[in-house]
């Protein structure tokens, strides 16, 4: 540990001092006009991003997605105030009026950070630990990229703003555990350490060491003991860049609040100060009492300092840039423009001879395929390859020494997976991540985040149903389609076949946006009458009907296996029976109503087959006695036994499809 202090240096910065104050009353006036917000850590951890923006971000103040500026991770996300304020007197394109529309519907100043908005800000947070642990994939990113295209072009930090909320969700461990073991030396932590949660006092529920614990996962520990001494901030940071082989977290001890009259207690944390509270803030600045008075002089001081720092690195960048050779900067062209569809290219996938194959496989080949042609392919599972096929063959693991490694072993750290996918996401490449469709649950607040920032995040989700079989309902998904299928912006695919599964691909790679593709363990049928195409459609006809249309069975994955047995079942007994596989419902969903209504016509009886929870079938189905679906939990034993326990039988479900259609 080494414990930074002022005696090192001893100039003070006037200007930055002002800088400070100013942004804490502008963040306090923004709280206090929303009457909503959390005015502690702008007034204790302003001295914080203040220092950061003020001597150390490379930005450019003109081009906030400029490439090869650094990252700031607010995972702090309720204090946002402190964010907008710092990002608009430090110049960034923020106009001052959206500060007055702090929490207002439809503003550029949402309650938390959220990526798209409000110019400067990298990512949206608000649910805690999600930003510490979406930095690490940006840092892993960064040295990606730099290895690829070169330091001269690529090359920068990424910060993160965090507090004792953050550092108490389970998934920031897994994050630093997974940083600390890669090395990732660019990824400095800014700890605001001011022993408060909302409830009360930090220790009534975490007393741990976080010096202890983070230097046990192979992190540099500092500790600033005055939040208020910007020259020990300053050097701590300073000291962070040094580090060539772990990460750092800078430890900054504040006071929550700090000159307000409830500082250091939690009734600062959440809610706006009274009036004369503001007043008596202002009052011991030294600033005017009236909203939003703030200094231009302070703000011009900080943008003309941030801009003179950076406007010679952006120019030698430009040099460097300009020097790549033309293969280089067509991928480069490719980085920049990562929401363009990506075509695949040579799919290197031969059936098998029997003419059966588990769409896991077929993934794992497909994935393959994509990765020869597409160098920002990058992922991992959780521990769980060897049986999810999620893994780049032609290439080794990500480490310290093999940057360029494509293949990410995150261990068994699902949540913090999600959250990393999203950072790498966010860095310009496309992540895949990989676990059992159960244990996607793991994922789900990370899976979410991806969805709320329209990032191209693959989520390759395996054993995918009850015919799991020995390994029981621990590892039988039920509920999860459900779970996806309801969540918006966010698409998924569950394949039938190869011929599916390939379409799947496509599908994903050409709309760009999150997606999760859910897949088999076990050997399927690749159907005569699947289509690869047509799952752009969402849903299509697999087998027409032979007489005169009676009813549809919709159905998905690998049950378009045991619908066809039911179709040929019923077909023999003479009913005109339509077959429509839906791999995806979001896409279906988005079709014409003409198209809809071709491939589900209204009046016509409707069954689903699917071995998942019913529960998103409703708009589709009459009613649950139309459904061969699953609403309990599934059961340990031979993927026969288990079926034959809950009626996924063809004989069953004939009979039961029989007896509605007489």
């Amino acid at each position: 540990m080494l414990n930074i202090n002022k005696k090192e240096v001893v100039e003070s910065d006037d200007s930055l001092k002002r800088f400070i104050d100013n942004v804490r009353v502008l963040g306090i006036d923004m709280i206090n006009e929303a009457k909503s917000g959390h005015p502690g850590i702008v007034l204790g951890a302003a001295p914080i991003i203040s220092t950061l923006y003020a001597n150390h971000m490379k930005v450019d103040l003109k081009n906030d997605k400029w490439i090869n500026r650094d990252r700031f991770v607010m995972s702090a996300g309720h204090g946002s105030a402190l964010l907008y304020a710092t990002l608009f007197m430090s110049g960034f394109d923020i106009p001052f009026e959206e500060l007055k529309k702090f929490r207002k519907l439809n503003s550029l100043t949402p309650g938390h950070p959220e990526y798209g908005v409000t110019k400067g800000v990298d990512i949206s947070t608000g649910p805690l630990g999600q930003g510490i642990a979406s930095s690490v994939g940006m840092a892993l990113s960064e040295r990606y990229l730099r290895s690829y295209f070169g330091d001269k072009v690529i090359n920068y930090y990424t910060y993160v703003l965090c507090g004792d909320g953050d550092l108490m969700e389970g998934m920031s461990y897994e994050a630093a555990s997974l940083a600390g073991h890669l090395n990732l030396n660019k990824l400095i932590v800014l700890y605001d350490s001011n022993k408060v949660t909302l409830d009360g006092d930090l220790d009534t529920s975490f007393n741990e060491s976080v010096k202890l614990r983070f230097e046990a996962m192979n992190w540099n520990y500092l500790l600033v003991e005055d939040g208020e001494d910007t020259v020990a901030i300053d050097n701590a940071i300073n000291e962070a860049k040094r580090s060539v082989t772990k990460p750092t977290i800078i430890e900054i001890k504040t006071t929550i609040g700090k000159y307000s009259k409830n500082e250091g207690t939690c009734k600062v944390h959440g809610s706006p100060l009274d009036s004369e509270d503001i007043a008596s803030i202002k009052e011991k600045l030294g600033l005017r009492e009236i909203p939003f008075g703030i200094s231009q002089e302070a703000s011009n001081n900080i943008k003309d300092r941030i801009t003179n720092r950076n406007e010679k690195l952006i120019e030698k960048w430009q040099e460097e840039f300009d020097k790549l050779e033309d293969s280089k900067k067509k991928d480069f062209e490719v980085l920049l423009n990562n929401k363009k569809p990506v075509k695949i290219v040579d799919i290197d996938y031969e059936a098998p001879q029997d003419g059966k194959d588990s769409t896991r496989n077929v993934s794992g080949k497909i994935l393959n395929s994509i990765a020869k042609n597409y160098p920002f392919l990058i992922g991992g599972s959780a521990d769980v390859s060897k049986s999810t096929m999620a893994r780049i063959i032609d290439t080794k693991d990500n480490s310290y020494i093999e940057s360029l490694g494509r293949n990410i072993n995150f261990g068994i750290r699902e949540n913090a997976m999600g959250a990393i996918a999203n950072g790498i996401a966010l860095s310009n490449l496309t992540p895949f991540v990989s676990t059992f469709f159960a244990f996607s649950d793991y994922l789900k607040p990370s899976l979410r985040m991806s969805a709320l920032m329209n990032l191209p995040v693959i989520y390759v989700l395996s054993h995918d149903s009850i015919t799991v079989g020995e390994d029981g309902p621990t590892h039988q998904p039920i509920e999860q389609l459900v779970s996806l299928r309801a969540l918006p912006n966010f698409d998924t695919y569950r394949p039938a076949d190869a011929n599916e599964t390939i379409g799947s691909y496509k599908a994903i790679l050409e709309n760009r946006r999150p997606a999760a593709i859910i897949l088999g363990r076990n050997k399927v049928k690749i159907q005569e009458h699947t289509s690869s195409s047509k799952v752009a459609n969402g849903a299509y006809i697999v087998e027409q009907e032979r007489n005169n249309l009676e009813a549809i069975i919709i159905t998905s994955g690998e049950d378009l296996d045991l619908t066809m047995q039911v179709y040929d079942s019923l077909i023999e007994k003479g009913y005109g029976i339509r077959i429509v596989s839906m791999p995806s419902m979001s896409l279906f969903e988005k079709m014409d109503e003409k198209y809809q209504e071709e491939i589900l016509p209204k009046n016509v009886k409707t069954f689903v087959i699917e071995r998942s929870a019913s529960l998103s079938w409703y708009k589709y189905v009459k009613d649950k006695s139309f459904m061969f679906t699953i609403d309990e939990f599934g059961k340990s034993g031979s993927k026969d036994s288990v079926d034959e326990y809950f009626g996924f039988t063809v004989d069953n479900i004939t009979k039961q499809i029989e007896g509605k259609l007489n």
